[in-house]
């Protein structure tokens, strides 16, 4: 009996360290992915911010009339808000 129950201990030691493994790869491949997904969110985030500076540059009347309104809406929004 001492035997069977040692057998069973050690099978169930064996199956929690295949458990314990097997989290821990799936952990690796989680990680692995977020850091490529990382690196494409980057490239395209820096791909965008290239667009938008070379589209400013070549119309610099519209990013100066955006910014002015838009500098008019945030004071008028702000002005309602300090008033309460």
């Amino acid at each position: 009996m001492a035997e069977d129950n040692n057998e069973s201990q050690e099978q169930e030691e064996s199956t929690t360290e295949e458990k314990k493994r097997a989290k821990i790869k799936n952990y690796e491949k989680l990680i692995d992915r977020l850091k490529q997904e990382r690196e494409e969110m980057r490239d395209e985030i820096n791909r965008d911010y290239r667009e938008a500076r070379r589209y400013v540059r070549s119309h610099p009347e519209e990013g100066v009339l955006i910014g002015f309104l838009g500098g008019i809406a945030l004071g008028y929004v702000l002005g309602k808000i300090g008033r309460k």
